[in-house]
């Protein structure tokens, strides 16, 4: 049996480790803090009185589509989905005042800002041929697929509030699934072939995933000091808390982490790696008075630059039991790769400039900062040629995994990892 040791306990490391275990491999982690997970972690919060709660380090929902690879894990984990409920109201911030946001194809042909022609461009999607550009922009992608209007008015807003970043600095490695969309037809066709991705919450909020994988694995506190090569493809990997031999050896860190720790054995890989940017975020976590209309939450994505590095905020619905009954838990994010005004580096300035898109929204009755330092890769055009470079520059039995290479979702992780694990051979 090939024993094989994965550094780093978040969410890929967990992913690899859970596959690899499955196809009967001896897997151990190893995480340098207590609790695994990473940023994919639901943290207690209690109330203003001591009550229960909680709040989402990482994400606050899953997006979970039929058929694939992370239905499958939480099927696996028997992770129970709490029933999914109508969502409140949705807005994009553009103008100096918020939109209806174009969730469905309804909406976004009457999104504001595009005129009669655009629009009608919008719906001709689905009759346009798949495009052959591999170092495509998220920008030219979505402006080929929905015209120059929707890429105007609608996607910046968007992808900052998703990815961080302006689309023309991302490549279409920061949304894997836009490749599966186009090979089976655009957008719309796309979807109705592979199925609706829907936004799921398991019952404990998203950290319950990490905490399910890691309770069905070997996982050691040990933080990671040096990799050194062995014979006959072997190594040992040296920890604080002592040293172990493996067969194989998945770097599951993050890339600046990854580049420290393989500079010894693979200088070129190490290069590359370090050469990912990797963009930091600022979240704040407030509870307020409810506000009538926002009974089940609400999403705010704001058009840069005029959040003036405010990205978005989103809210729990009301009966969301990781909030506290009686307020609104709000999550507000700013940074990635967008300044930030010097009035936002503290809670008074911030929930000055949210409340000029949300008006409705009173004094804080608690605020909570988390500092995402690294939290979000960078994927521009052309990532996918590094990726293939940092394989090729990794010596025999020298595996590595993460975000950078599968992409930033949990979804994009789940379908990535367990694909990589049923064709390689660790």
């Amino acid at each position: 049996m090939t024993r094989i040791l994965v550094l780093g306990g978040g969410i890929s490391g967990l992913l690899a480790a859970w596959h690899l275990q499955g196809r009967g491999q001896a897997v151990e982690v190893w995480e340098a803090t207590e609790a695994v997970g990473g940023w994919a972690r639901t943290l207690p919060w209690p109330g203003p009185a001591g009550e229960p709660g909680w709040l989402e380090r990482g994400p606050q929902a899953l997006r979970v589509a039929p058929h694939r690879a992370l239905e499958r894990l939480l099927q696996e984990l028997k992770v129970d989905l709490r029933p999914l409920g109508p969502k409140g109201p949705r807005w994009i911030g553009k103008g100096g005042q918020r939109q209806a946001s174009p969730a469905t194809w309804k909406g976004l042909v009457r999104a504001p800002g595009l005129s009669f022609c655009e629009r009608l461009r919008v719906l001709a999607e689905p009759l346009l041929p798949a495009g052959t550009d591999p170092e495509e922009t998220l920008q030219a992608y979505f402006a080929r697929r929905l015209g120059a209007g929707f890429a105007r008015e609608l996607l910046p807003a968007l992808v900052a509030g998703v990815l961080a970043a302006p689309p023309e600095r991302l490549g279409l490695a920061a949304l894997p699934r836009l490749r599966a969309l186009e090979a089976r037809g655009g957008l719309l066709l796309g979807a109705l072939r592979l199925g609706p991705e829907r936004t799921r919450v398991p019952e404990g909020g998203t950290g319950t995933l990490a905490t399910a994988i890691g309770a069905r694995l070997q996982v050691r506190t040990n933080r990671v000091l040096a990799l050194e090569p062995l014979p006959v493809g072997r190594w040992r990997v040296v920890g604080e808390g002592g040293s172990a031999e493996a067969d194989a050896v998945v770097v599951a860190l993050p890339s600046r982490q990854a580049a420290a720790l393989l500079a010894p054995v693979s200088p070129e890989a190490a290069t590359l790696l370090e050469g990912i940017p990797r963009l930091d975020l600022r979240v704040w976590h407030s509870r307020h008075a409810p506000v009538p209309g926002w009974e089940r939450g609400f999403g705010l994505l704001i058009h840069p630059p005029e959040g003036r590095g405010l990205l978005g905020a989103v809210a729990f619905a009301g009966d969301d039991p990781r909030g506290v009954s009686g307020l609104l838990q709000v999550r507000t994010y700013l940074g990635g790769a967008y300044r930030v005004a010097p009035e936002l580096d503290a809670w008074p300035g911030v929930l000055g400039e949210l409340r000029r898109w949300l008006p409705e929204l009173s004094e804080a009755v608690q605020v909570r900062e988390e500092t995402c330092p690294g939290a979000f890769p960078l994927l521009e055009p052309g990532h996918g040629g590094r990726v293939d470079r940092i394989l090729l520059a990794l010596p025999p039995g020298l595996h590595w995994v993460g975000a950078e290479r599968f992409g930033p979702g949990l979804a994009e992780l789940a379908e990535g990892l367990e694909a990589w694990t049923a064709s390689s051979r660790p």
